[in-house]
Order: structure tokens, then C-alpha cells, then sequence
């Protein structure tokens, strides 16, 4: 279970706030920008089919882990762990940021036309939205290992079964 009350969880969380705020932002800016003669929409570019994959994909993940019991573990900040989990934690920012620029470029249809589940807001948004949750899922997952290690109380089995996870 996640600890809301930790400092640091709390001020990451923030940033990734402020982060989609700013894209929100920006895709404002970018909508304000946009050009008034619609571009022509290229039928292979929706990638519906790719994107059913990854719902499954998705899918598997989060049932995967809601089966699994997972072994406790602690934290294990170290710097070369953090120096591992910069470059995550920083696409994880990015992601939110991105996020939020769909929300309102997306209003612009030459955004959306040869976009992943486009040429719809909706299916441009749901494909995007998509993406990001999978892709987030596994950078935490990844962020998981990195950042913490097997209790000292787990058996050898149980740590080589968190260390595989």
C-alpha cells in the first residue's frame, strides 16, 4: 500500500501537478497557434490495433499485480540508486506534463488528425492516455526496484522472488 504521508512522495506528487498544469499551459498556447486549414487525415497512422495490444498489455500488468502478494521491502537510497532513477522519475514529469498539453492542443484537429487513435479528440486522448498509464505503470515498477530492497526478514525465496519483480 502507498504512504501518502510521506514528505517526499507528497512533493514528487506536487511536481507532477504542477507538471500537467504546465502542459495545460502550453497546449493553451499551442491551440492559440493553430492553423486554420485542416490537414488530411493518413489512415495508418490511428494504430487502433497496436494500441488494443497494449490495452491487454496494461491489462495483465495491473491483474498481475493485484494477484501477486508482493514481498515487503525497504528503502535503499543510495546515490548511485538515485543517480538510477533520475532519468525515471524525470520521464515520469514529463509524461504528466505531456498529459496535460493534450488536453487543450487536442482541441486543434491538425493535433489530432494523424495522431495515435486520431482523428478524433476522443480517441487521440484515449490512445495517448492509454500509453501513459501502461508506460507509467512500468516506470514505477522499474522505480520499485531501483529504490528499495527485500526486508532483512524475507526468506531467500521471497528475495529472489522480489528481485524478479
Amino acid at each position: 500500500m502507498v504512504d501518502f504521508r510521506v514528505p517526499a512522495l507528497r512533493r514528487f506528487l506536487q511536481l507532477l501537478a504542477v507538471a500537467f498544469a504546465a502542459g495545460v499551459v502550453f497546449g493553451g498556447y499551442l491551440f492559440t497557434r493553430r492553423d486554420p486549414e485542416v490537414a488530411g487525415f493518413v489512415g495508418w497512422t490511428a494504430a487502433w490495433p497496436q494500441h488494443a495490444v497494449v490495452a491487454v498489455v496494461g491489462a495483465v500488468l495491473v491483474l498481475g499485480i493485484r494477484a501477486r502478494r508482493w514481498p515487503p521491502r525497504t528503502p535503499a537510497l543510495t546515490p548511485a540508486r538515485l543517480a538510477l532513477a533520475a532519468p525515471l522519475l524525470g520521464l515520469l514529469v514529463f509524461a504528466a506534463f505531456r498529459a496535460g498539453v493534450q488536453v487543450l492542443a487536442g482541441l486543434d484537429p491538425n493535433f489530432t488528425v494523424n495522431a495515435w487513435g486520431g482523428p478524433t479528440y476522443l480517441g487521440a486522448m484515449a490512445c495517448h492516455y492509454l500509453d501513459l498509464a501502461v508506460g507509467g505503470l512500468l516506470v514505477v515498477g522499474a522505480l520499485r526496484l531501483i529504490l528499495s530492497r527485500p526486508a532483512s526478514g524475507t526468506s531467500g525465496v521471497q528475495r529472489a522472488a522480489s528481485a524478479a519483480s
